[in-house]
């Protein structure tokens, strides 16, 4: 689910955008009276403060139809909390109680039915960091030639676009993965019509530009099908 930004968002105070159709429906995400922290809470450990304590929060699987509810636009705004509760999103940190936070959607058979690897939540929610933790660059492997992003030398790890989409990006890959992951080529196509990639195909990804890397980046995020894709700081420079 690509996340849009085109019309006026309704704010949650702490950022992403997604675009949804609520329904009352076993919930993607179900957060009750939860309180989270980056370590186990010891009482001799005053710099692991707790983060958003008793939270409660609630993300619906399903749609509805758009006649009997309006599209609905939500931000996650904030400094250094907004990338804490999109990691909290996603499966990350420790949680207090640990079932405070659930996904029952997850364990549904309309799930299994779809893709049983979405029963894993890293699986079913893709988080792409452009900022700070988890803004890391594509390119694999990376030895010690790193002196210049756009030199004409190219080393064997400079895997081009359609490779890192494809995820043929072993350097020694088993019988059976030469053709990388993807087996549905018409969802890859359309992923590369949408987001302009067509012309990429070829070029290494260490000499993508900044937003040609977001790009690329959210279209291998697409192409895993996740139930919810997280976007953080889609818009940082």
């Amino acid at each position: 689910m690509l996340l849009r930004t085109t019309l006026r968002p309704r704010t949650l105070r702490l950022a992403a955008y997604r675009s949804i159709r609520l329904k009352s429906s076993a919930h993607l995400i179900q957060i009750k009276d939860g309180t989270f922290y980056k370590q186990y809470p010891t009482a001799e450990d005053s710099s692991n403060p707790p983060l958003f304590p008793n939270l409660n929060f609630t993300l619906p699987s399903k749609r509805t139809p758009r006649k009997t509810s309006p599209l609905q636009h939500w931000a996650v705004i904030g400094p250094s909390e907004r990338t804490d509760f999109l990691h909290i999103l996603r499966g990350q940190h420790i949680c207090i109680p640990p079932n405070a936070r659930s996904h029952p959607y997850l364990l549904s058979d309309e799930i299994a039915a779809k893709d049983p690897r979405l029963r894993s939540v890293s699986n079913a929610v893709q988080y792409i960091g452009f900022s700070g933790e988890g803004s890391e660059a594509i390119g694999g492997t990376r030895g010690a030639y790193l002196s210049a992003r756009y030199e004409s030398h190219r080393e064997e790890t400079d895997w081009t676009v359609q490779q890192y989409l494809r995820g043929q990006t072993s350097l020694n890959p088993m019988e059976g993965e030469e053709k990388g992951t993807i087996q549905d080529e018409k969802f890859l196509k359309q992923i590369i019509t949408d987001l302009h990639l067509g012309d990429l195909l070829d070029m290494p990804v260490q000499n993508l530009s900044n937003g040609q890397t977001r790009r690329t980046r959210i279209a291998k995020a697409l192409l895993r099908k996740p139930e919810l894709l997280l976007l953080d700081e889609p818009f940082s420079k």
